[in-house]
This record gives C-alpha cells, sequence and structure tokens, in this order.
C-alpha cells in the first residue's frame, strides 16, 4: 500500500515537471503579451511594428543610462529598456546595449569620453543628487547612438523644456521613446531625403524665425530656399523661365510662410503650375496687418485688410477663402498687463488677450490627434468654398463656439485685456483657422493668358494632390533671444508649451504622405501625475492605514482558524 501511494506521487511529480516543460517549450515558440492599460501604453503601435518587421540589416543602440540615477531618471532608463526590448521581440536584428559613460573612476578618462557623445551629438546633463543633508553634481548622458547600415543617428532621450516640471519633463520623455528610436531608424534607412522649399522673395519669415521648424525637420528632410524672383539667364540673356519652373517641380513640398508683399502673375503662375504637376504646398497667410510690435510703445493701433498678396483668386480657385478679419475669442492665451501704477511704476498682470486664439484639436485626423493646443497671434477665419467638386475640405483647426468677428480696419487697445468680454457679443461660433484641400484641383490660369512664352507645355488641371491653409503665417515663427531661437510654441509669459511645431510638422508629415511618424508621434499616452497636495495632506492616514492592516488582516486569520479549529474540534 505504502510502495503505491509512493509510485503515485512519483508518476504525479513526473507529471508536474513534464508539464512544466512543456509550457516552457511553447512559451519559447508562442511569445504573448497581454497589456491590460487603457491605450496600450506597453504595446508597439503597428507602424512601428511593419517597420521593425521590414528590417534588412542589425540596427545596434548603444543606451548611456547605466549607474546609480535619482528615481526620475531611474524610470526613464527602465522605460527605456522595456522599449527596448519589446522592439527585439519583434525582430532578432534589433540589438541593444546600456552604457555607463562615468564608469572609469578616472575623471580625464569620464570627461574625454563625455567630449566624444557631445561630438557625436548627446548633450550632457548635470544633476543635483542629495546625500544626506547634502548636494553633490552628476553628470549625465541622457541619450543613445542609433547605428544602421554603416551610419548613427544619436538620439537625446530626455527632453527638457522649461515650460514643464522634471515630473513632466520625465513623463514626456517616456511618452516619445517609441518615436524617436522608431524615427531615427526610418531616418538611417532612407538614402536620399525628400526636399522642403521655403519660398523667398515677398517678405517671408527668415531663416532666424523659423528655425526651430526648420532644425526639426532637416533631420528627415533637406531644406532649401526658393526664390521666385531669382532667374538664371538662358543662351539669349533672358530669364529661363523654364529652369526656374523645374527648379520648383524638384521639391516634394513647398512653404509659403507669411510672406507681406505682392505676388506677381508669374510668381502665382509658377507656384499654380508646381501644384498642376503634384506638387503639395503648406499655405500660412495672414488676412490682416497686425502685430503685437504696434503696441510696443502705443495702447492701441488700427489693424488693416492684407490686399497686397494678390492671392485670393488664386486659393479661391483652390476652394478656399482667407478672409480680413480679425477673431476675438474666449479661449486664448495671456498676456502681461499693466494694471496699476505704484510710484509710477507699473504693477503687470497676466490677462487673458483675445486677439490669440488657443485651439484645442478635436478632431481625430492623424494631423490632431492628440495635439496640444495650438495658439495663434491675430488670426482671422476661413472659409470653404464650393468651385469644384473634385476638391475635398478637411477643417484642422478650429476656434472655440465663443468668438467674436471684427472686419478691418478694426482698432485693437490693449484697454480690452482689462474689460470682461461681453458674452452674448461672442456669438459667432466656431471659426476655421486651418483648413486641408485635397483632390484634382483646376488651374487659376485656365482659359486665361499665360504670363510665360508658349514654349513652356502648360497643365491646365492637376493630378491628385494636397494642400494645408492656415490663415496666420505667426504659428511658424519662433521668437528669437541671444541670436538664438527659441522653441517654437512656448509661450514665455505662461511658461507653456503649445502644439505649434508638432501640428506644421504633422502637417508636413501628412502632405508627404508619412503616416506611419504621424500615428506614433500622436499616440495617446496619458499623464497620471500623482496629486502633491493630496499626498501631502492625507500621508498620515496612509502611512498609519498601511502600517496597521498587515497586523489587523494577520489577527483576523488567526481568530479565523482558531474558530475552525475549536468548531472541528468539537
Amino acid at each position: 500500500m505504502v510502495m503505491r501511494q509512493k509510485r503515485i506521487h512519483f508518476i504525479q511529480l513526473l507529471c508536474l515537471i513534464l508539464f512544466l516543460l512543456l509550457i516552457n517549450i511553447i512559451s519559447e515558440q508562442f511569445y504573448i503579451r497581454i497589456d491590460l492599460t487603457k491605450e496600450k501604453r506597453y504595446s508597439l503601435a503597428e507602424e512601428t511594428k511593419n517597420i521593425l518587421n521590414q528590417l534588412d540589416d542589425y540596427v545596434y543602440i548603444e543606451v548611456y543610462l547605466e549607474g546609480d540615477f535619482p528615481s526620475g531618471i531611474e524610470r526613464l532608463s527602465l522605460e527605456t529598456k522595456r522599449i527596448l526590448t519589446e522592439f527585439k521581440s519583434y525582430n532578432a536584428l534589433f540589438q541593444f546595449s546600456f552604457i555607463n559613460p562615468t564608469e572609469s573612476p578616472d575623471r580625464k578618462t569620464q570627461n574625454e569620453i563625455i567630449n566624444q557623445l557631445y561630438k557625436k551629438g548627446l548633450t550632457p546633463t548635470t544633476l543635483q543628487v542629495k546625500n544626506g543633508d547634502n548636494y553633490s553634481e552628476k553628470i549625465i548622458v541622457p541619450g543613445a547612438i542609433v547605428k544602421y547600415g554603416g551610419k548613427e543617428k544619436p538620439i537625446q532621450l530626455l527632453k527638457s523644456q522649461i515650460s514643464r516640471n522634471p515630473e513632466q519633463n520625465i513623463q514626456n520623455s517616456i511618452r516619445e521613446l517609441e518615436y524617436e528610436f522608431t524615427n531615427a531608424i526610418l531616418n538611417l534607412q532612407t538614402t536620399v531625403k525628400p526636399s522642403i522649399g521655403f519660398l523667398r522673395g515677398h517678405g517671408e519669415l527668415v531663416d532666424l524665425e523659423i528655425g526651430d521648424l526648420t532644425k526639426s525637420l532637416s533631420e528627415k528632410y533637406t531644406i532649401d530656399n526658393v526664390n521666385l524672383r531669382e532667374f538664371e539667364l538662358d543662351s539669349l540673356g533672358e530669364p529661363d523661365l523654364m529652369k526656374k519652373l523645374n527648379q520648383i517641380k524638384l521639391k516634394k513640398l513647398i512653404v509659403i510662410a507669411k510672406p507681406k508683399f505682392t505676388f506677381l502673375d508669374l510668381d502665382k503662375y509658377l507656384i499654380d503650375q508646381y501644384i498642376m504637376n503634384g506638387g503639395k504646398v503648406l499655405w500660412l497667410i495672414d488676412g490682416t496687418m497686425a502685430d503685437m510690435d504696434s503696441l510696443s510703445n502705443k495702447s492701441s493701433f488700427l489693424a488693416y485688410p492684407f490686399r497686397e498678396l494678390n492671392l485670393s483668386d488664386q486659393l479661391f480657385k483652390y476652394g478656399i477663402r482667407v478672409n480680413s478679419n480679425i477673431i476675438e475669442d474666449i479661449s486664448s492665451s495671456k498676456i502681461p498687463i499693466p494694471v496699476s501704477f505704484t510710484n509710477k511704476n507699473p504693477q503687470w498682470e497676466l490677462m487673458p488677450w483675445r486677439y490669440f486664439p488657443v485651439s484645442i484639436p478635436t478632431s481625430d485626423h492623424p494631423i490632431t490627434s492628440n495635439l496640444n493646443a495650438v495658439k495663434f497671434d491675430f488670426v482671422g477665419s476661413i472659409d470653404t468654398v464650393t468651385t469644384n467638386p473634385e476638391i475635398k475640405k478637411i477643417i484642422l483647426l478650429e476656434t472655440s463656439p465663443y468668438t467674436k468677428l471684427s472686419n478691418t480696419p478694426f482698432e485693437i487697445s490693449l484697454q480690452s485685456a482689462l474689460n470682461p468680454p461681453d458674452q452674448e457679443k461672442f456669438n459667432n461660433g466656431p471659426q476655421a483657422l486651418a483648413v486641408l484641400v485635397e483632390g484634382n484641383f483646376q488651374s487659376i490660369f485656365k482659359n486665361r493668358l499665360s504670363p510665360l512664352n508658349k514654349k513652356i507645355e502648360f497643365v491646365s488641371n492637376s493630378r491628385d494632390t494636397k494642400m494645408i491653409v492656415i490663415s496666420d503665417g505667426d504659428i511658424a515663427k519662433n521668437k528669437i533671444s541671444r541670436g538664438q531661437p527659441l522653441p517654437l510654441g512656448f509661450d514665455n509669459y505662461e511658461k507653456r508649451q503649445y502644439g505649434n511645431k508638432d501640428f506644421l510638422l504633422n502637417c508636413i508629415d501628412f502632405l508627404l504622405e508619412d503616416d506611419a511618424l504621424i500615428q506614433i508621434r500622436t499616440r495617446e499616452m496619458k499623464m497620471r501625475l500623482l496629486d502633491i497636495q493630496k499626498i501631502n495632506k492625507e500621508r498620515l492616514f496612509w502611512q498609519v492605514t498601511n502600517l496597521i492592516s498587515p497586523l489587523l488582516v494577520i489577527v483576523l486569520i488567526g481568530l479565523t482558524t482558531n474558530i475552525i479549529r475549536r468548531k472541528y474540534a468539537n
């Protein structure tokens, strides 16, 4: 009898071991993970999986986040390791390692390594580390080098923006990890960068004013200036118009950023024929002349309609009308206003400036999905017009429903910021500020006399193409400090980062049909930050609860066990 029980126990143990071995073999063959988070934060986007599955060579990543770090940086390091492990699970060609650049005890060796990484494009950061009652400095290099096909690209993993507190910077850095690594791989795979041309010759924003935008664009695209007023001469000493048109056609996209001077018919013809040949255009056009510089030494100024551009008929032909009005919006940013004077010194206070609408994206379009609020300056409305049934129009950004429209000329005064808005007058509803137009366009010069000679082939109808029209040129204009561009969309008064740059990058990626990166960049990743005030208020309660609760549970289990024993004993 005893031998039989031993045999049964042995067989049961053997079956258990065989079962565990079988589970292990199956788990090696089939990779399964379940992500229970609402926004699937621990799962890769389908676009990322597709890019990883198409790798044809090894990708090797060196991450310089190894070592003893404060909790925030440690979390960034762990999240980086987690997402790279996820990458590797989809393709064995993906390899990575974590390196401590300050591991050497020799300070000179540490500095040499940090300098080498700096030359490669990684910026070191100095942390204040608390040791008891004292603080010490620790230099880290929160970045990575991605290597592929004999090329390499640096990635700055820690996104530090002065508009965010340290916790928000860490959360934002974690949110962008997937995009940063995927974007780096795509950039290294690209042998020829698509070319983007910024139009020149009409007083457009200068290079420094769009410096932050072009810096981000240059990671994926070749950036050039295209001056429509500069021509090479042909053999007869005449401007070579055909060569200029061919030069523009080489650009995958042209950006017209806040022009101030008149477009001649020849300029319009070159742009029109570029579009008719399938070219994409991002129009950043002001309908009204208004600028905060006009308030630098006076309390009011007149805003005028911007009629000198001579673009209204062309945009109308493409299905768009940029109005020469001024929008006031209850949803707006703030500016400092002198509210009183003490000993002749003004006392400043941040007040809502209704002429600077803040658009909160609500559309689920790839360009605006999960995008931060976008700030506009002295913006007018956009109307869509039906001139061609083959054109499709999509409103990307609009104001809040609480708006007031004023036709220009119109006086803009700082005093208006001190007066609370009359809610009943803000009843014009949402106004379109950015519109995507796509389809087959008709040339504005169809059935009209061409400004070019007959030797140039004229195209009257475009193939399928698209453009985006935004009724504010300042949306792309960054502030400048000490001769350097500041982050685009950063409001120095409110210490807030708006989504202007991400919006424009998404617009350009969409026009150039790079939908995959848009989906990854705008992927929802909600920041569930702890309420510090609530933590401080309820700290003692939860400390006592966590201390006593386990003891109460043990006592309860003991009492229950004792009662059960007595019951069965009786």
